[in-house]
């Protein structure tokens, strides 16, 4: 595999999601005015740099040859559109190529995997203007389905998950004195979370539950809707990815 662009913070994505949420969610869940008084601030669809800045720290694999970026079809025929396929974990991509090598073994023996973050490539996207690069984000089968037990409504993309309180909005945290809106690109990552505030707080953890939208139409919304509360959203990348990334790199 090779490493493109990618930088862990050196700190445990397992202990912050544990250290932010545990200490919050049972004071939002009990008090939903915050979020209230969060939804009425004005404020105008997110500029291309701060969708960016959210995106830094999420890891994405691309694949590639020693020409470059592979784009690939993106329909059912050879002559449609291509895209960049992007996956959110390396097995993931392994995976594919895997396939790809059952029909076109000396093919896939040049594709390369490579590492980027979701910023680079939504950057990179936004700057062509001339040949668009269209990105085609591929969900995880087992979170694309636990997304789907979730909501029936939910039809494909990445699925983000988060912690919700009954009439559907978003549960915020506290982090440095401010509210954010965490969501999640593994369902276990919350779970597990929230699995640990119902030991400590049943009612709290009543109160509240796990809603999922896709990170195509977060991202969508993000650089058109007048909202706050997509300016406080922080997303979360999968603890084990971070995890596998960091014993690679030791």
């Amino acid at each position: 595999m090779k490493l493109l662009i990618f930088a862990e913070s050196g700190v445990s994505m397992t202990s912050f999601i544990r250290r932010t949420l545990s200490s919050t969610l049972a004071i939002a869940a009990v008090s939903t005015s915050l979020f209230g008084s969060i939804a009425v601030l004005p404020a105008l669809a997110l500029p291309p740099e701060q969708i960016e800045a959210k995106l830094t720290n999420v890891p994405a694999y691309v694949l590639g040859t020693e020409q470059g970026l592979l784009l690939l079809p993106t329909g059912q025929s050879a002559e449609s559109d291509p895209g960049l396929y992007v996956f959110l974990s390396e097995e993931q991509a392994k995976g594919f190529v895997a396939k790809a090598a059952e029909a076109n073994p000396e093919f896939a023996a040049t594709i390369e995997i490579k590492l980027t973050s979701l910023e680079k490539l939504y950057k990179e996207s936004q700057t062509r203007t001339e040949q668009p690069l269209r990105l085609i984000y591929i969900p995880e089968e087992s979170e694309a389905n636990q997304a789907a037990q979730l909501n029936a409504e939910y039809k494909g993309g990445v699925p983000l998950f988060y912690a919700q309180f009954e009439d559907g909005s978003l549960a915020p945290v506290e982090e440095n004195g401010k509210p954010t809106f965490p969501m999640f690109f593994s369902y276990n990552d919350l779970n597990l979370i929230l699995n640990e505030l119902g030991q400590r707080n049943p009612e709290a953890r009543a109160a509240i539950s796990i809603g999922v939208l896709p990170l195509e139409f977060v991202i969508a919304e993000m650089q058109t809707r007048e909202e706050e509360m997509f300016n406080q959203i922080r997303l979360l990348p999968d603890s084990e990815v971070i995890q596998n990334i960091n014993n690679g790199q030791s």
